[in-house]
């Protein structure tokens, strides 16, 4: 019998540097042997497209149904029978996603959703092997999105990030969907933040 992959989610708010070690983490992986999937919320399938429609502010969703969407879009992201999280674990693959539950959390109760329905319309939601907070500072976040882009998303504004953060650090004590946790410094070297993560999941005894 093969044996299930592990599930190990990011979490951050923007520019705090979950997507490159996302990257960073599963080429890690790679090269130690393991069948690795880099997944992301929201996905590339369809609810995804107009959830990014909305991120990038070429569209508009009530706060409410917007948290709607991005539960909807993650229950095809996990279940689906062809491509799903749930069927990739079962083949054995480690998957290493970036944002998961938390992220609808911090961000839609930013923008006054209410947080317990929203961890009530994502109940659903397995839970992580492992999910690690990479801890940015909300100034450093905002000069690396300017960076990226000149043109900021709507989740990108100072007030926005500071209450996002705020969110973070209050659910990731209290969320029932966060499994082992990891905290790291995100304003450290990319490298030196990966090689923090790979001791953790040493000694979680996730490698061996």
């Amino acid at each position: 019998m093969t044996a299930r992959g592990r599930f190990i989610v990011f979490e951050g708010i923007d520019g705090a540097g979950t997507t490159t070690q996302t990257e960073l983490l599963a080429g890690r992986l790679r090269a130690a042997g393991r069948p690795v999937q880099v997944e992301s919320e929201p996905t590339r399938g369809p609810i995804g497209a107009i959830l990014r429609q909305v991120i990038e502010g070429r569209t508009h969703l009530d706060p409410k149904a917007l948290a709607l969407a991005f539960a909807a879009d993650r229950s095809d992201h996990l279940h689906n029978p062809s491509r799903g999280i749930i069927a990739l674990l079962g083949d054995g693959v480690w998957v290493v996603c970036d944002r998961y539950v938390l992220s609808s959390v911090a961000y839609q109760s930013a923008q006054g959703v209410d947080p317990d329905w929203i961890a009530e319309i994502n109940r659903f939601a397995i839970t992580p092997d492992l999910t690690v907070f990479v801890d940015t500072p909300v100034d450093e976040c905002l000069q690396r999105t300017s960076r990226r882009s000149a043109r900021a998303d709507v989740f990108e504004a100072h007030d926005s990030l500071t209450a996002a953060l705020a969110v973070y650090r209050r659910a990731l004590q209290t969320s029932s969907t966060v499994g082992e946790l990891a905290t790291v410094d995100g304003s450290q070297a990319p490298q030196v933040v990966t090689d923090e993560i790979v001791r953790v999941l040493d000694k979680l005894g996730f490698t061996g």
